[in-house]
């Protein structure tokens, strides 16, 4: 089910902002459209994408993760092969909608679930797992991409997408996903029905009225937040950030490789120390992080200082997305955890599609994207010093704080 998810997860690349990035000077070229205008188009179809996230997080707790990936796989598809054909800002717009719900949002929430259904006591190793199978393969995508552009042009790449997509999410949805553990006869953590388990304390579930009504919760959403925004920002603008230093598109997109050994070790450690008694320090550990990644990559000069750069950000993006995997799980249960989690989903994409138009408008106010970097700075850094003053609501699984 880990690797399964995994795939899923790296599936979602052609919707991801990694992805999208290296579209972004094409369509500017191709659609004779400003940073701007294509980040402002990205601001609209992800905040609209964002509003959808928690009612998809109640249907996929309805119709369970098997019937969901194969229908969201189907329409993911679909609206990768839209992407072909666009034409302009309202079109384009329309394009990132589709795109941005479906892969940053629903199929990254099913894969997320899918794997929190089977496993208990080791659900943060899980995670951590499985979040860093997908950055691995994630940043493999935008070169991927990249290549593809080069050789058949960008409206035949995202039909590449779309059929890539349509030919694996559709078979692991079929014939892969279980939804439960109990549906072969077996129980989490790889054991079977007549195995003793030992369950979280915090495994009695909640609704997701209750849990975000928790201090718990609203941590995590703020650090969440903060990451999203600032993340998706470096990451849209990457070929602008690196450009600023001498770095071509082609080269910039290759540096999303070192992201992706960052990334190993962020979801891996997030997740493993995400079941000991470390815990509570893991919020305003995440947020330094996603500071640090700002602070580098207005400061990087160097190939060696843009190398940690690249990989802080991958180590960042990895770590709260593995916080996220095992913490919530623990806090509030998986009764009800597509609802949970598609509600923090729709405010992380909420701070993800504010993140292209602020680094834009940032670079106009800073003067450049790198400066831009470093005043931004200032957010994460004010974060983990809330995560701090909190850190007590997460000493132990299910406390609920209201």
């Amino acid at each position: 089910m880990v690797g399964l998810a995994s795939l899923v997860g790296i599936l979602t690349g052609p919707g991801q902002s990694m992805g999208i990035s290296v579209f972004r000077e094409h369509l500017s070229l191709s659609l004779d459209l400003s940073d701007s205008a294509i980040a402002s188009a990205y601001l609209i179809g992800t905040l609209v994408a964002s509003g959808l996230q928690p009612r998809l997080g109640t249907w996929v707790d309805s119709v369970g993760v098997q019937r969901a990936t194969v229908i969201l796989g189907v329409i993911f598809a679909g609206a990768l092969a839209h992407m072909s054909l666009i034409h302009g800002v309202v079109w384009l717009t329309v394009g990132f909608l589709g795109i941005r719900f479906l892969g940053q949002g629903a199929l990254t929430l099913t894969s997320n679930v899918a794997v929190a259904h089977w496993f208990n006591r080791r659900r943060g190793f899980a995670m951590g797992v499985k979040t860093t199978v997908t950055f691995v393969g994630m940043s493999v995508v935008p070169v991927l991409l990249a290549l593809t552009i080069e050789a058949w042009g960008w409206r035949q790449a995202w039909l590449v997408a779309a059929t890539a997509i349509f030919l694996t999410v559709l078979p692991i949805g079929l014939f892969g996903f279980v939804d439960r553990p109990d549906n072969l006869g077996q129980v989490p953590d790889g054991g079977n029905a007549h195995s003793p388990i030992l369950l979280d304390r915090g495994a009695t579930s909640v609704v997701r009225s209750v849990a975000v009504r928790t201090r718990a919760f609203w941590v995590l959403a703020t650090v969440t937040v903060s990451n999203s925004l600032l993340g998706t920002g470096l990451i849209f603008h990457q070929s602008n950030l690196l450009g600023e230093i001498g770095y071509s598109n082609s080269e910039a997109a290759a540096m999303f490789l070192p992201t992706a050994v960052g990334s190993v070790v962020g979801a891996l450690s997030v997740g493993w120390l995400a079941d000991r008694a470390i815990r509570p320090w893991l919020p305003a550990t995440s947020a330094a992080l996603v500071a640090i990644t700002t602070l580098l990559g207005g400061s990087a000069i160097s190939f060696g200082a843009v190398l940690g750069y690249v990989l802080m950000l991958g180590v960042s993006q990895g770590a709260v997305v593995s916080m996220n995997a095992a913490l919530l799980p623990a806090l509030f249960g998986v009764g009800h955890l597509g609802s949970i989690t598609g509600f923090l989903g729709f405010l992380s994409v909420l701070g993800t599609s504010m993140g292209a138009l602020t680094f834009s408008l940032g670079s106009d106010a800073f003067g450049n994207y790198r400066s831009a970097s470093v005043a931004f700075t200032v957010v994460p850094l004010a974060v983990a010093v809330i995560a701090v003053m909190y850190r007590r609501h997460f000493l132990l699984e299910g406390r609920r704080e209201v």
